[in-house]
């Protein structure tokens, strides 16, 4: 069968040069697509039985009520997969049990035996010896070259994604690489292998349109290290975790707190720029709008490192947000109405419920900093700081702090942050550096 069409015979009659480009083209991009689907075969032939489909069964009904992958690393039966697959029989081992299918139909019991919640990873055990054992690669591949995601899509059996590696991306705070490739609900747990055969990375989300991402083999080799020094499964899962969560976040806030932050203005404030890797900005404004009454500039920083610990309860978010308003055609009293409004409707950047959170507990205070007082300059700003406990880690908080200036009738100066799974300590010296940075003068 010809490899040219029409376009491609015009392109190519239009001179020598152009038609060696495009007979070029035309042999080496099938050869190309056909060496890739080589490499899939031949991965998915060598390494499909040290794949599995990870099963969450709920005891009552005996069905299963979740599925994910996950892939032999030792040949005693050590198994890694992503913590949310497995989270269920975590949190529920009296509801919940682990199985797994292999491709050739074996069905059999695991047990949960480590995890490590900040990267989403965890390590489950069959009770007998399994092969093959997936190798894990001992440096990242180099950016751009090919990689294949493997898993249980939507249990539709074992399947192989081929896709690029594009590094780790730059801009999280937890490391997780950029796998241009679809994957999808059931694939999370299992490897990517570069063409040697060798674990790159454990698959664990999308953002969809071929933007993926995988935990970095990095992260697994050290939970496999710290479950074979300890030489046991760990004894008490939940405290397992909550030693994680709280080393992460007094790591993440030591950071920090020690770093300058940059700032840019907003209308006459000043306020907190992007702090890379922690958040990420953007804005707005509806200056071009000719019908608004008032002028509004906002700017949103958000971090992009929710730690999943449940389905309706993340954590480690951070989020900043940053309001100037100035009345135009407004009166006081309207300006005002609005401004409440405004100051009423905000709420915490994370989700939770009350299974796993307290109550927020809320001081309101009318602040003027010190330095403000004595130079004669500054703002009177209304000041509410709210905590709610972690029922499961009592050392952990969600905190939500909003400020805003109120000794102006014409412009106002709003700025917020929500922090999620912070000790008190650290939450109370991230408002003064947020406050000392931004801020109206």
């Amino acid at each position: 069968m010809s490899i040219y069409n029409e376009t491609g015979l015009s392109l190519c009659a239009r001179g020598f040069s152009r038609a060696v480009f495009i007979l070029t083209f035309c042999l080496a991009w099938p050869l190309a697509v056909a060496a890739q689907s080589d490499s899939a075969r031949a991965l998915f032939a060598d390494n499909k039985a040290g794949i599995l489909q990870i099963r969450i069964i709920d005891l009552t009904s005996g069905s299963k009520s979740a599925i994910g992958s996950g892939f032999v690393v030792s040949d005693s039966g050590l198994i890694a997969t992503n913590y949310h697959v497995v989270q269920m029989a975590a949190e529920k081992p009296d509801q919940y049990r682990i199985e797994y299918l292999s491709a050739e139909g074996e069905l059999n019991h695991l047990k949960l035996v480590d995890v490590d919640v900040i990267n989403d990873l965890a390590l489950v055990k069959a009770d007998s010896e399994m092969t093959p054992e997936l190798p894990l690669a001992v440096a990242e591949p180099p950016i751009g070259m090919p990689v294949y995601a493997l898993g249980n899509p939507l249990d539709l059996g074992l399947t192989v994604v081929p896709g690029t590696y594009n590094g780790v991306n730059q801009t999280s705070y937890h490391p997780r690489v950029h796998f241009t490739g679809s994957l999808n609900p059931g694939m999370s747990g299992g490897p990517t292998l570069n063409q040697a055969g060798e674990v790159v990375g454990v698959n664990v989300s999308t953002a969809g349109n071929q933007i993926s991402f995988l935990v970095p083999v990095a992260a697994l080799q050290q939970l496999i290290i710290e479950y074979r020094v300890r030489g046991h499964e760990v004894d008490d899962i939940r405290q397992r975790i909550a030693q994680q969560l709280l080393a992460d976040q007094d790591k993440k806030f030591t950071r920090l707190l020690a770093l300058d932050w940059p700032t840019l203005a907003l209308g006459e404030a000043v306020v907190a720029n992007e702090l890379k890797p922690f958040i990420k900005c953007w804005g707005g404004s509806n200056s071009a709008s000719t019908k608004a009454q008032f002028l509004s500039a906002d700017r949103t920083c958000r971090s992009e490192d929710n730690i999943y610990l449940n389905a309706k309860f993340n954590s480690g978010v951070i989020e900043h947000q940053f309001f100037w308003l100035q009345a135009d055609q407004l009166n006081t009293v309207q300006f005002y109405a609005y401004y409440e409004r405004l100051f009423s409707d905000f709420a915490p950047g994370n989700k939770g419920t009350e299974k796993d959170l307290g109550d927020y507990q809320c001081d309101n205070q009318f602040v003027r900093a010190e330095s403000d007082l004595q130079s004669n300059r500054g703002r009177t700003t209304k000041v509410v700081f709210c905590a709610r406990a972690y029922k499961e880690y009592p050392e952990l908080y969600d905190i939500v702090f909003l400020q805003g200036t109120v000794d102006d009738s014409q412009a106002a100066f709003v700025s917020h942050f929500t922090l999620a799974g912070v000790s008190q300590k650290n939450a109370k010296a991230y408002a003064r550096k947020f406050m000392g940075v931004s801020k109206w003068q």
